[in-house]
């Protein structure tokens, strides 16, 4: 029952929901808010993973710096502009 799954087991089917019809995009607001650090990891790596298996854009909102680092590019929103960050300006160990 869903009542009964942990926080990260349901993190992990929300996932699997999202990635279930191959989208070509992914939409994802604060995907580990909530969940402890090895919880969080593991539900980033799953879907940073199948993204990458079925060639969906990934766009990610989050406050974290470690879910930031499993990006490619990073933008950051100042006072209402979106502003595309350089390499010596995105978050340490970022690609």
């Amino acid at each position: 029952r869903p009542d009964e799954l942990s926080g990260g087991q349901q993190q992990r089917v929300c996932i699997a929901r999202a990635l279930a019809h191959s989208p070509k995009l992914v939409l994802a607001d604060e995907p580990t808010g909530n969940l402890d650090p090895v919880t969080a990891q593991a539900s980033l790596a799953l879907l940073c993973q199948q993204c990458r298996q079925t060639g969906a854009a990934l766009v990610m909102v989050t406050h974290s710096h470690q879910a930031a680092q499993q990006l490619d590019t990073h933008y950051q929103l100042t006072q209402g502009r979106l502003h595309k960050l350089s390499d010596s300006q995105q978050p340490m160990g970022a690609r």
